[in-house]
C-alpha cells in the first residue's frame, strides 16, 4: 500500500522538523501503538514507553527516515520488532537477575557482590550529578519517585515530548557511559525503584 497524498505531507513535513507534524503523528498513533505493544508486552506502563522511545528515535532519526509502505504499517511494524527486541532483552536479564540472586546467597560471593554495587553506585550517582539540571531533575522523578510522564510534565509545566526527549537522552548516557556494567545496572535501577 503506498502512502496517500495526505501522509506523504505529513510525513514531508515530519523530515523537515516541523513540529506540528511531529504532533499529528503522535496524536493519531499514540494510543493504539500502545495498545498493539500492550499484547506483546502485557505491562501497560512498559508498553507506553517502548511507544514513546519509538517517537524520540524517529525525531531524532527523521532525515533519514525511508518509508515506502504506508505510515501506519511502518509504525505498528516497528513497534512489533521493537517488542520482541525487548522481550529477548528481558530474557537475558531475567536469566542474569536469577543468577545475581543465587550468587548473593554464597557467602564466597558476597564482599565482592557488595564491592561491585557500591562501585556502580557510584558511577551511576556521579553520571546522574554531571547531566544537565533539567535531564537529572526529570530521570531522578521518573526512576526514583516512579512519576510517570506525564505527571512529570504537568509538575515541571513542560511538554510530554520534551519529557520524553530528555529521559531518553538521560537513559542513552547511562547506557553508554555504563556498557560493561549493563545487566547489573539493570538490575540496580530496578531495586532502586522498589524502595
Amino acid at each position: 500500500m503506498d502512502i496517500s497524498l495526505d501522509d506523504k505531507e505529513v510525513f514531508r513535513n515530519f523530515q523537515n522538523g516541523e513540529v506540528n507534524a511531529y504532533e499529528q503523528l503522535f496524536n493519531t498513533y499514540y494510543e493504539a501503538l500502545s495498545h498493539f505493544a500492550m499484547r506483546y508486552l502485557g505491562d501497560p506502563d512498559q508498553a507506553e514507553e517502548v511507544v514513546q522511545e519509538l517517537f524520540v528515535n524517529l525525531w531524532e532519526k527523521r532525515s533519514q527516515l525511508q518509508i515506502n509502505s504506508s505510515i501506519k504499517s511502518y509504525l505498528f511494524g516497528a513497534i512489533r520488532n521493537n517488542c520482541l527486541q525487548w522481550l529477548k532483552k528481558q530474557k537475558v536479564r531475567d536469566h542474569y537477575q536469577e543468577e545475581v540472586l543465587a550468587t548473593r546467597k554464597d557467602p564466597h560471593f558476597e564482599d565482592l557482590d557488595v564491592m561491585v554495587e557500591l562501585e556502580l553506585s557510584e558511577k551511576i550517582n556521579a553520571i546522574i550529578s554531571s547531566l544537565p539540571e533539567q535531564r537529572q531533575r526529570i530521570f531522578k522523578m521518573s526512576r526514583f519517585e516512579d512519576k510517570k510522564y506525564q505527571e512529570i510534565a504537568d509538575e515541571l509545566s513542560l511538554s510530554i515530548k520534551t519529557v520524553e526527549n530528555q529521559m531518553g537522552k538521560a537513559l542513552k548516557t547511562l547506557r553508554s557511559e555504563l556498557q560493561e556494567y549493563l545487566p547489573l545496572l539493570m538490575l540496580i535501577l530496578w531495586e532502586w525503584t522498589k524502595k
